[in-house]
């Protein structure tokens, strides 16, 4: 064994042996009215959603609420595998799709602290090939048909997704030759993706509009290029294992793959597993077997729009270090990157519509009453394909994250708004 491949073998191992004891020893409860919480009124958090499963409509969830860094909620309901009858568990793993983003862009932005960079570079000062990058005439026409950059995209464009890239999770023409290049394989690392995205047009002109897009992969990349480290190796030393994070990774080990719960979905008004045998909803790669069973073997593929999986616990980390503005970036940056950094012009089309807006990684509530349902002015949040969110609100200093597996499931669009309205009505001081 050479000890190149040596080294290599033990950082994975190092990495991915996941330890959910060591995870929750560093985890801190309270009494909830201690910190301002009914305890009666959160208790309801669970009963809830166990009215859900009950029901049918979702398999399983495992939801964290804090105050003031302090856990005063933490469950697990209903089934990790509904088909197999394993139960929900606090340190079950799942997979976190767009909830990488946030990780991703705050590992750049913690190298924007270091003086690195500056947010109005241009993409091709570390990446060569964006300097000849082609935009679409209009966004829906021939894929053929392409215009010169009006000026190129800067490394806060790719941040607050106004870079012009696509993100190509649907079924149209586009995002199929999106697909196609590889962007999303297993075997495509960051920099293949790079070369790859420099030769598919632009959606739109960089700065012109938001565009929900692979803009976190680049940041990703580019935290590879400016730190001289593979990505998941920077997040690791610098993020993962300073914050206890031992759950998080792209690979979850042989000794851990039973903690992991599969995406379920509706078949036949049932929920069952994505799978080879149930198959999958339609929407596009992500929903595709070879796609959500993927992450149990090393491979390539390390992205920052998606890839990584973590638990609860994990995530409430996180969370709570940016919250607090220590350990990862400073609390002037998290201010910074958790305003809005669109224009009302970029908002065109906007994907969430009145009341949001967005930040650098985070969406951002801008209106609680446009938005329509409680939370804080200022509050700023993620979710992920399969259902996952987490928001942090530092005017009430709360941090919430719930964990669940579902795609293609209707009755997951209400979560978020469902649980919000729990943990507020829960607030009494």
């Amino acid at each position: 064994m050479s000890n190149r491949f040596l080294k290599t073998f033990l950082f994975v191992i190092a990495i991915f042996s996941f330890s959910y004891v060591n995870a929750a020893e560093s985890l801190e409860f309270s009494r909830p009215e201690d910190v301002g919480f009914s305890s009666d009124q959160l208790n309801k958090i669970e009963s809830y959603f166990s009215g859900r499963v009950e029901n049918g409509e979702i398999a399983g969830a495992v939801t964290l609420v804090a105050r003031h860094g302090e856990i005063v909620h933490f469950s697990a309901v209903g089934y990790q595998d509904v088909e197999q009858q394993i139960p929900m568990q606090e340190d079950t793993l799942f997979r976190i799709y767009s909830m990488t983003k946030p990780i991703a862009t705050t590992a750049l932005m913690m190298l924007y602290q270091d003086g690195l960079f500056q947010l109005n570079d241009p993409l091709s000062k570390f990446i060569p090939e964006f300097a000849n990058l082609q935009v679409l005439r209009t966004p829906d026409g021939p894929l053929d048909d392409t215009v010169a950059l009006v000026r190129e995209p800067t490394v806060q464009d790719i941040l607050r997704h106004t870079a012009g890239f696509s993100h190509g999770l649907g079924t149209s023409e586009y995002d199929e030759y999106f697909i196609g290049q590889g962007i999303f394989s297993t075997e495509t690392s960051l920099e293949n993706m790079m070369t790859a995205l420099s030769q598919i047009p632009l959606v739109y002109q960089p700065g012109a509009q938001f565009n929900y897009s692979v803009g976190p992969d680049v940041a990703l990349r580019l935290v590879e290029i400016i730190s001289g480290m593979p990505a998941d190796e920077y997040l690791q030393e610098r993020m993962f294992e300073p914050l206890g994070m031992a759950d998080t990774g792209y690979v979850v080990n042989s000794d851990n793959a039973h903690r992991l719960s599969p995406v379920h979905w509706l078949k036949d008004g049932e929920l069952v597993p994505i799978d080879e045998a149930h198959g999958n909803p339609s929407g596009g790669v992500l929903v595709e077997p070879w796609s959500v069973n993927s992450y149990t073997f090393d491979h390539e593929f390390k992205g920052g729009s998606y890839g990584l999986v973590s638990s609860a616990g994990d995530y409430f980390h996180f969370a709570q270090a940016i919250l607090d503005g220590e350990q990862l970036l400073s609390s002037n940056m998290v201010e910074f990157m958790s305003r809005n950094h669109l224009t009302e012009e970029q908002k065109n089309d906007f994907m969430f519509g009145p009341g949001f807006g967005f930040g650098l990684g985070f969406g951002i509530i801008e209106d609680p009453a446009q938005v329509g349902y409680l939370s804080s002015e200022g509050t700023f949040f993620w979710g992920g394909a399969a259902a996952t969110n987490f928001w942090i609100d530092p005017v009430e200093d709360i941090v919430v994250v719930q964990m669940t597996q579902h795609m293609g499931v209707n009755a997951t669009a209400a979560l978020r708004g469902e649980l919000s309205a729990l943990v507020y009505g829960a607030l009494i001081e």
